[in-house]
């Protein structure tokens, strides 16, 4: 039986090429994902509001989230993830984040590795 992943990520990502490419990884790592921006929970929050979602995360084995492109976790996601399980983050900025040969060296000469 596959693991369920509730999907934490910002409403400005809804239907949008980062949500599917999201979902898509999320389903090759074997997990049925619960994204709470599916027609399926359509008008839910108009209706029950973040309670809503947050029984969601809590019925599912694990949580995936996305935080912002600065790094920053939106409110309602971060309600979200609050939660007492396994918590995935989906990588974002990787390639401006990336160090080179000789910062990663500095890095460890810093915390007495070299």
């Amino acid at each position: 039986m596959k693991k369920t992943c509730y999907y934490a990520h910002c409403l400005a990502i809804r239907n949008s090429p980062q949500e599917s490419r999201d979902i898509s990884l999320l389903e090759y790592l074997g997990l049925e994902v619960i994204n709470p921006f599916s027609k399926e929970y359509e008008g839910k929050y108009e209706e029950f509001g973040m309670p809503f979602f947050t029984r969601l995360a809590d019925e599912c084995d694990l949580i995936a989230f996305r935080a912002l492109p600065s790094g920053e976790i939106p409110a309602g996601v971060a309600w979200e993830i609050d939660r007492d399980k396994p918590i995935i983050e989906l990588p974002s900025g990787v390639s401006r984040r990336k160090i080179s040969v000789e910062q990663t060296r500095e890095y460890l000469m810093e915390i007495g590795q070299r």
